[in-house]
């Protein structure tokens, strides 16, 4: 097999790692080289845009190999584990093996670098044997390949846990006389990236500890391996990620892990997950503060119509976004239409800079008699992403249950809020199930009046609790006074500010008949554009305040100048 020794190779020195799923990001390699070399890292997994020419890799790699840096094809896909559809896999191999008897030795890539997680798949969940045995049968035939053209490494990422699973798709317990799913990846390629997503290196439920049998299993076949710690936020399992405690923390862990394991000839050094969070980090050593940006971070919009994204392909939104600087989008979904209805627009609008979150909802979700609805969502959602490529999937889904419009609200209030509190702890609970997706709904301003019967909290602040972000629909058209928009959010924001919540800032463009303050349909989009400029200076005590989404695209586009 063709690969550069890599420097951490060549002289001993621990590799330092980092993912890199920014595919483009090597068109402007100068940057993230520069980024590289602030993070002292010495190998880059860099997810492979098979469109870009190879002149621009070549150049990169370059580069790369002259700063000391190794340089491996990432690439990966649940998918790529089902049968017929190792494909996209085997397609990768291919180029980056022609690629690599093309180029110069400083111009090759590493390795392969394979991140595959059938185990996202709700089928993992529901039956994981025909996955298991599906994924060892497309790797068998990628390895077949590999060997055939003999021209590149195949390095892989498995996650700590794998080895509770055997190659025949049962749990080790149930099935003792069966090898060890990790242990067969171990046994058949050069290197391995081992997931231990914890944020410390001691105890039962470290690092040290929840890896060692890998490691010895690793120094029995001469396997190195790279321990793999996670920087992305993820709310509600922040055990599993050093987002949110600075960049000294994960140094800390990182040297713990490397004196445990200085005793294995298997131990290569770490890798951080990813290059962007890591840099989001709080540093070691703290610069001096910034003067804040007097722009919010999202500027966003409804869309209601999910015929306008199935049936014409969604241009005229996108050309919309352009024109209004939006970067975000609660697109609702018509569960009915097949994947392919929404990947192309979600695809050129992530091009775009435009982050999408997946839309659903109805007063009457907000009853336990129609929690099967919210399952319904969610699992389209998951289901959606599993069977799409990365830059076609959603990040979030958003719910908007306004269930003070029901019959109920006035005679059975205390009941209605129970059962919409636990339907959105459901929907909380049952999105996070395998899957980082962002979790998200409406919530009028004045619901921090009532009170969830049973509990010591208010309405507003158990969907702030619950959920990662909320919108909170502040209907008004004026942002100054004691009655206009920072002033009727300050008590969520406080709320926010508290439990370090993500707010935005929902207003009106439809026309309204409950009073000349609550909507800018009379007043049009000059106005709107004047009173929201003015929030980022009323609201600049609040770190949860983030952006302004306008409700809603059909109306803004019609709206008065």
């Amino acid at each position: 097999m063709i690969g550069n020794e890599s420097p951490a190779e060549a002289d001993g020195t621990d590799i330092r790692a980092a993912w890199v799923w920014q595919a483009q990001s090597v068109s402007n390699g100068d940057e993230l080289l520069a980024n590289a070399a602030k993070h002292k890292i010495n190998r880059l997994y860099v997810n492979v845009d098979m469109t870009l020419s190879k002149e621009v890799y070549q150049t990169f790699i370059a580069k790369a190999s002259r700063a000391g840096i190794a340089v491996e094809a990432l690439g990966g896909d649940p998918s790529w584990a089902l049968s017929g559809r190792e494909g996209p896999m085997l397609r990768l191999a291919s180029w980056v093996s022609d690629y690599n008897l093309a180029a110069e030795p400083n111009e090759r890539f590493d390795a392969i670098h394979l991140d595959i997680k059938p185990y996202v798949l709700p089928a993992w969940k529901e039956d994981a044997k025909p996955l298991v045995q599906s994924w060892v049968a497309n790797m068998n035939l990628l390895f077949e390949q590999v060997r055939q053209d003999g021209a590149v490494a195949v390095n892989i990422d498995l996650p700590f846990w794998l080895d509770s699973y055997t190659v025949t798709g049962n749990r080790v317990s149930e099935d003792a006389d069966n090898e060890p799913l990790s242990r067969w990846f171990i046994e058949r390629v050069e290197h391995v990236t081992l997931l231990a997503y914890r944020d410390n290196a001691q105890g039962n439920n470290g690092i040290i500890r929840l890896i060692e049998q890998e490691m010895n299993w690793a120094d029995a076949s001469n396997v190195s391996v790279t321990v793999g710690l996670n920087t992305k936020p993820m709310p509600g399992e922040e055990f599993t990620t050093f987002a949110g405690k600075g960049a000294a923390q994960l140094e800390s862990v990182i040297e713990e892990v490397a004196s445990a394991f200085s005793g294995h000839s298997s131990y290569a050094g770490s890798a951080v997950h990813d290059i962007v969070y890591w840099g989001q980090l709080e540093p070691s050593e703290l610069p001096s503060p910034e003067i804040p940006s007097n722009q919010p971070e999202i500027r966003g919009t409804y869309i209601w119509e999910a015929s306008q994204v199935t049936h014409d392909g969604g241009e005229h939104i996108l050309a919309f976004a352009r024109e209004q600087n939006i970067n975000w989008l609660y697109v609702r979904l018509d569960l009915d239409q097949p994947y392919s209805s929404y990947r192309s627009f979600v695809k050129r609008a992530k091009a775009q800079g435009i982050e999408i979150h997946a839309m659903g909802g109805h007063p009457i979700w907000g009853k336990k008699e129609n929690r099967p609805r919210i399952q319904r969502l969610i699992d389209y959602v998951k289901n959606y992403n599993a069977e799409s490529e990365p830059d076609e999937r959603f990040e979030g889904i958003h719910l908007d249950i306004e269930p003070y419009t029901l019959p109920e609200w006035e005679n059975s209030r205390d009941t209605l809020l129970t059962e919409w509190a636990a339907n959105i702890t459901f929907f909380q609970e049952e999105t996070k199930k395998d899957s980082d997706l962002e979790t998200s709904a409406d919530l009028a301003v004045w619901l921090d009046s009532f009170a969830l019967s049973g509990k010591d909290t208010s309405v507003a602040e158990f969907m702030i609790r619950t959920l990662d972000h909320v919108s909170l629909m502040a209907f008004r058209n004026n942002a100054e006074g004691s009655n206009g928009i920072a002033a009727v959010v300050s008590q969520e924001m406080e709320i926010a500010d508290r439990l370090g919540k993500r707010l935005m800032i929902s207003v009106e463009m439809k026309q309204n008949h409950e009073g000349p303050h609550i909507s800018f349909y009379e007043k049009g989009a000059a106005e709107m554009e004047l009173q929201l400029a003015k929030l980022p200076d009323l609201l600049a005590e609040h770190q949860a305040y983030q952006g302004n989404i306008v409700h809603a695209y059909d109306y803004w586009i019609e709206a008065k100048p």
